[in-house]
C-alpha cells in the first residue's frame, strides 16, 4: 500500500511536467506511460478494495455464523436441561415408589417355577387405605396351569393368602393379590415394631395333570425399610 502511494505520487509530479509541455513528442509518449502507470493503480486500488470488501463479507459470514452457531448451542443446551431435569425428576419418582417398603430376598427357583416377586403394597377403597400382598410367577416352561395356593407359613400354621383355581398367563408371568388388609398393628404387628422382620411364603403350583411344584420364599424387611413402607403408602398404627 506504501509503495503505491510513493509511485502514485511520482507520476502525479511528472504528470504535471507533461501537462507542462503537452505539445512535444516525448511529452505523449510520456502521459501515455503515465495513464498507463494511473490504469495501473487504480486496478491495483480496485482490487484492494475489492479484497477488503470480501474480507469484510468473510468477516460478516463468520460472524453471523458464530451467533447462527451460538443460538443453535443455546438452543440445544436449553433442550438438553429440559430433557434432564424431566429425566431427573421422573427418575426420582420411580426410585421412591419402587424403592420405598421393598423387601430383600434371592429369588426361590426349580426348573419349572421361579418366584417373581413378593411385596407389600397399597390400595384405596372408599377412600380408606389398605395394605395387599402382591405376588409373581415366572415360568420357565410352557405349562398349562389349574390352581396356584399362596400361603404365609411364618408362624408355622399356614395361613391362606391366595387361591387362583383360574390362573392366567400373560408373557410366560403370573400374577395375584390378596384381598384387602387392615393396615394396623393388629393386622399386621411385624410391619409397626423396632425389629428386623422376615415373612415366609409357600407357592403351590399345580399343572393340568395334577402335579404340584411347591417353592418357598422368605423376604426380609429390615427396620428402615418397614419405615419408609409405612411412610410412603401412610400406614398408621
Amino acid at each position: 500500500m506504501d509503495a503505491n502511494k510513493n509511485l502514485s505520487r511520482r507520476w502525479i509530479r511528472r504528470r504535471k511536467e507533461v501537462n507542462r509541455s503537452t505539445s512535444s513528442p516525448e511529452a505523449s509518449a510520456d502521459e501515455l506511460q503515465i495513464c498507463a502507470v494511473e490504469r495501473r493503480l487504480r486496478g491495483s486500488s480496485n482490487r484492494s478494495e475489492g479484497a477488503r470488501t470480501e474480507i469484510n463479507a468473510r468477516e460478516r459470514a463468520g460472524t453471523n455464523a458464530n451467533v447462527g452457531n451460538t443460538l443453535t448451542l443455546t438452543a440445544i443446551a436449553a433442550i438438553t436441561a429440559l430433557f434432564t431435569a424431566c429425566g431427573s425428576s421422573s427418575g426420582n419418582s420411580g426410585a421412591a415408589a419402587s424403592g420405598a417398603g421393598k423387601p430383600a430376598y434371592a429369588p426361590v427357583q426349580n426348573e419349572r417355577f421361579a418366584v417373581a416377586t413378593v411385596e407389600l403394597s397399597a390400595i384405596l377403597l372408599d377412600n380408606q387405605k389398605y395394605a395387599r400382598w402382591t405376588f409373581g410367577i415366572k415360568l420357565k416352561q410352557p405349562v398349562q396351569l389349574r390352581s396356584i395356593r399362596i400361603e404365609d407359613v411364618t408362624e408355622g400354621s399356614p395361613v391362606l393368602l391366595v387361591n387362583d383355581q383360574a390362573p392366567q398367563v400373560e408373557g410366560g408371568a403370573w400374577t395375584g393379590y390378596t384381598g384387602a388388609i387392615e393396615p394396623s398393628a393388629s393386622a399386621l404387628p411385624w410391619l409397626f415394631d423396632n425389629t428386623p422382620a422376615k415373612r415366609t411364603f409357600r407357592f403351590t403350583v399345580t399343572d393340568l395333570n395334577g402335579q404340584d411344584s411347591v417353592l418357598e420364599q422368605t423376604v426380609t424387611y429390615p427396620v428402615k425399610t418397614k419405615k419408609d413402607l409405612i411412610k410412603w403408602y401412610g400406614f398408621s398404627a
